[in-house]
């Protein structure tokens, strides 16, 4: 991975060593610091690693205009579009005569051989995708509708690009140049499904897709266990397909959704009860989305062989020897 930072540089000289991190990251720009905000200590970070033919990265900064003009495009004609995931703040995109407002958990794209303006209106926070145009656009039934067009991340296929796309992020340094390719064509197709794929481009990335949308929705579920609602309704409403469906992606997981649910809560709860700083048994049930003492108890005691108050007293050393306990259990996890 590769970072640059503006806290190397000495004040007066962070917006002019920005502006060749953004050429040298992305591709020719012309970042303009806001008026309001050019007495004020700039700052700005970018962290990138590569995802196949693809680059990935994260920018963080304060409020500034970014423009490709001609002039850039002249300078540096290269043929990429970018997929910008606003994880913080919001920025208005512009690009062929359209117009919209991203904010936080949306995406949008543009596309470097014409020109574009972004409007980050505060500090804002980015997770950037580098796809070579051609990748992008072939797979798009009208390219020129697709930039400059917020997606909604909060449900359906926007959902899934978002999700994935901060999946990827987790993404081991080790993963081969394989694995990449694949994943880089799951998250294209997810992005082309978004803003309006050709019928062919569904097809040939049916499977990519189904994988991305799985994991989309693993995330999801980890990334809210403790509501005690989440379950197969919720989720299928969230990403806007049938219960139907929503099972068809975990056929052939180890788990089914509900099953997924329940077997992370459990996790978490043993390793809650394994703490000896943890509230106790029922307030561990209930951070974990269990609003059921004995429910959660039977399906304790079923998991990993011994009731959750039981494990909460091995930790004080008050059960028996031969009895499960917490170093038995974690060899479960």
């Amino acid at each position: 991975m590769q970072i640059w930072t503006t806290e190397a540089c000495v004040e007066r000289e962070r917006f002019s060593y920005w502006r060749e991190v953004l050429c040298e990251a992305f591709v020719s720009l012309n970042p303009i610091l806001k008026q309001e905000h050019a007495g004020s200590d700039f700052t700005g970070e970018v962290s990138s690693r590569p995802l196949s033919m693809s680059a990935q990265t994260r920018v963080f900064s304060r409020a500034q205009f970014v423009q490709r003009r001609w002039d850039e495009i002249r300078r540096n004609p290269v043929e990429f579009c970018f997929a910008n995931f606003q994880l913080e703040g919001s920025c208005v995109v512009r690009q062929d005569g359209q117009e919209t407002l991203v904010l936080p958990g949306d995406f949008s794209v543009v596309d470097s051989t014409r020109p574009y303006f972004l409007d980050f209106r505060e500090d804002w926070r980015v997770l950037s995708f580098r796809i070579p145009r051609e990748q992008l656009v072939s797979r798009l039934a009208a390219p020129r509708q697709a930039t400059a067009r917020c997606v909604s991340g909060q449900a359906g296929l926007g959902l899934v690009a978002a999700r994935f796309a901060r999946s990827l992020e987790q993404m081991d340094a080790s993963v081969g140049i394989q694995a990449q390719h694949g994943l880089s064509a799951a998250l294209n197709g997810v992005i082309a499904i978004a803003l309006g794929a050709t019928l062919e481009a569904q097809e040939q990335d049916r499977v990519p897709v189904r994988t991305a949308f799985r994991q989309a929705v693993e995330t999801y579920i980890a990334d809210h266990l403790s509501e005690p609602g989440l379950g197969p309704d919720l989720l299928a409403a969230r990403f806007k397909v049938s219960r139907r469906t929503l099972y068809g992606l975990f056929e052939e997981e180890p788990f089914s959704v509900s099953g997924l649910i329940r077997e992370l809560r459990l996790r978490h709860s043993a390793r809650d009860l394994c703490s000896s700083g943890h509230p106790g048994v029922f307030a561990v049930a209930l951070r974990w989305g269990f609003n059921d003492a004995s429910h959660f108890s039977r399906l304790f005691k079923q998991r990993f062989g011994i009731s959750p108050r039981g494990l909460a007293a091995s930790v004080e050393g008050e059960v028996k020897p031969g009895t499960n306990s917490c170093g038995s259990v974690q060899n479960l996890l």
